[in-house]
């Protein structure tokens, strides 16, 4: 994630991010505020998401759609990023 045209823009996915996406994934990936647990999904959302700390492709793990290397889970977003936030599909 970068400051670009007095918004939060997401490089890989070539992408602006809402201001309230953009707080929430801040505060969990790269200020690392302790946060509540969030609910476990049942299944693998299709799309490819990437961590905004790392970069690294998030993995689906008990529930989680997560960072391998514990940086924080994005499940409460992806709604927020596949409706409002469209993005541009990114390969591996």
């Amino acid at each position: 994630m970068i400051f670009k045209n007095s918004s939060m823009y997401c490089e890989r996915g070539n992408m602006l991010l809402t201001h309230t996406l953009f707080a929430r994934l801040n505060a969990r990936f790269i200020e690392r505020v302790p946060e509540e647990p969030l609910l476990q999904r049942t299944q693998n959302p299709r799309n490819r998401f990437f961590c905004p700390a790392c970069g690294q492709r998030l993995k689906f793990v008990g529930g989680y759609v997560q960072c391998p290397d514990g940086h924080g889970s994005i499940n409460d977003s992806i709604f927020d990023l596949n409706q409002l936030c469209p993005h541009d599909r990114v390969n591996d």
